[in-house]
C-alpha cells in the first residue's frame, strides 16, 4: 500500500498543469493590423513631445492601427446586435514600443495567433522599409506565416473602420475577400507574411496585393503594388487589366473571364484550364524568353452578329479572336514591366538560372533596371486557346 502511495506522489510531482493558462477573456485577439505613416500636423505634434520627454528628434514615426475582438459578442446570437470588434492605435518608432503602449491603455494582452491580414501603407512601401516594418511579426512566436499582406493606396487604418455587410469585422472580410482571387482575375494571389519575408531576403522584384477604402462604397482589393527587389522599394501601382495580363502569363487565371471581340462584337469565355510555359536561350548575346500560354474555357456569353458557333469555320475564328485578346493582355503588362517599371515580376530570372546557370551568374547583379538584362531582353509570347464546350446554343429572339 506505501508504494501505491509513493508511485501516486511521484507521478503527481510530474505533472505541471497549465501552469501559464491565461483566461480568453483576458486576451485581446488581434485580427488585423494597419500601419501608416502621420498626417503632417500629427506628426509635428508627436515630434515636440518626443523632443521634450526624451531629448530627441524621432526619423521616423508609424502610427498602428490594431483590431482587437471583443469575447462574448461573436456567437450567432449576438453578432448583428453588438460591433463585435474595437479599433485601438498607437503612435511610435518602431513597431514593439508602440505595441507596449497599447499595455498602458487597456486591461487586455495583445496576442496575434489569429492575426488575419496586415497592411502597410504606400507612403511606407515606397521608402523600402517594408522588410523592416514586418521584422517583429515574422519574428513573433505567436505570428503565423500564412497572414496576408496588402499595402494600401491611402490610409491603412480606414479599411479597418469599413465594416461590410453580412461580415462582424473587417479584418474577417479582407481574408474571405482575398479568398475570392480564383474568381476575378484582376486581383493577385495571395501574399502571405512568410512569402513576402522570402521576397524580401532574395531581393527579387515581386508584388504585393492593393487594397483601397473607396469612401462610402467599400474597400476594394485589385491590382497589385510592384516592388525592385534591389531596394525593395514600391515603385508603381499595377490595375486590374495589368493584373489580368500578369496572371495569364503566370498560368494563375483558371476561373477567369475573357471579353473578346470578333468583328467588333463581344463574346465571353471562363478559362477553367490554362497554364503557361517559359523557354529560355541565349542568341549573339541576348537573352531570349518564348512564353507560351495554353488555354481551355467554356463560351458563357455571346454577343455576337452573324456567327454561328456551331459551326467549325466559325468556332476557329471565335478561338483566333480569344487567342489574340490573351496575347495582347500578355504583351502588355510584359512592354509595362519592361519600358516603365523595369522589374522582372514574372520570374522569368529562375529560367535563365536553370537553363544556363553561368549566364544567369553574369547578368544577376544587373536583371532588373532601367538598363537590366531584363527590360533588354526579347520576350515572345504565344497563345493556344480551345473553347471546350459551348453551354446552350439556342437561338434567343
Amino acid at each position: 500500500m506505501k508504494k501505491k502511495w509513493l508511485l501516486s506522489i511521484v507521478v503527481l510531482l510530474t505533472l505541471t498543469s497549465c501552469w501559464d493558462l491565461t483566461e480568453i477573456e483576458e486576451i485581446g485577439f488581434v485580427i488585423a493590423l494597419a500601419i501608416d505613416t502621420l498626417e503632417e500636423e500629427d506628426y509635428e505634434q508627436y515630434k515636440k513631445q518626443f523632443k521634450k520627454e526624451q531629448n530627441f528628434d524621432p526619423q521616423q514615426l508609424y502610427k498602428t492601427t490594431f483590431q482587437v475582438v471583443i469575447p462574448g459578442t461573436v456567437t450567432e446570437d449576438l453578432a448583428f446586435e453588438q460591433v463585435p470588434f474595437f479599433n485601438i492605435s498607437a503612435v511610435g518608432r518602431t513597431n514593439f514600443k508602440t505595441l507596449r503602449h497599447i499595455a498602458t491603455r487597456r486591461s487586455r494582452r495583445l496576442n496575434f495567433e489569429h492575426l488575419k491580414a496586415i497592411i502597410i501603407n504606400e507612403e511606407i512601401a515606397r521608402t523600402g522599409a517594408i522588410g523592416k516594418v514586418i521584422d517583429l511579426y515574422i519574428r513573433d512566436h505567436e505570428m503565423r506565416r500564412t497572414t496576408l499582406v496588402f499595402v494600401s493606396k491611402g490610409n491603412g487604418f480606414e479599411v479597418l473602420e469599413d465594416k461590410l455587410p453580412l461580415e462582424m469585422m473587417p479584418g474577417l472580410s479582407i481574408k474571405m475577400i482575398q479568398d475570392n482571387y480564383p474568381a476575378s482575375h484582376g486581383m493577385p494571389f495571395p501574399k502571405p507574411i512568410g512569402e513576402l519575408a522570402t521576397c524580401v531576403v532574395e531581393e527579387h522584384s515581386y508584388i504585393v496585393p492593393r487594397i483601397t477604402e473607396k469612401r462610402g462604397v467599400d474597400f476594394v482589393i485589385a491590382g497589385a503594388g510592384v516592388f525592385l527587389g534591389e531596394t525593395n522599394e514600391m515603385i508603381g501601382w499595377l490595375g486590374e487589366v495589368d493584373m489580368e495580363g500578369y496572371n495569364l502569363i503566370r498560368g494563375e487565371a483558371e476561373n477567369a473571364i475573357v471579353e473578346a471581340s470578333l468583328e467588333d462584337n463581344l463574346f465571353v469565355v471562363e478559362l477553367d484550364n490554362m497554364d503557361s510555359v517559359f523557354t529560355y536561350e541565349q542568341k549573339d548575346g541576348e537573352d531570349h524568353f518564348h512564353i507560351e500560354i495554353k488555354a481551355e474555357g467554356f463560351f458563357t456569353e455571346n454577343w455576337l452578329e452573324g456567327i454561328d458557333i456551331g459551326e467549325q469555320e466559325e468556332i476557329e475564328k471565335v478561338e483566333a479572336a480569344l487567342e489574340e485578346e490573351i496575347e495582347r493582355l500578355a504583351s502588355k503588362i510584359v512592354a509595362k514591366m519592361q519600358n516603365e517599371f523595369h522589374a522582372d515580376i514574372f520570374e522569368l530570372y529562375k529560367t535563365v538560372q536553370r537553363k544556363n546557370y553561368a549566364r544567369w551568374k553574369e547578368v544577376e547583379d544587373e536583371w532588373d533596371g532601367e538598363d537590366g538584362y531584363f527590360s533588354n531582353a526579347n520576350i515572345e509570347i504565344s497563345v493556344k486557346a480551345k473553347i471546350r464546350h459551348y453551354m446552350t446554343k439556342e437561338q434567343l429572339t
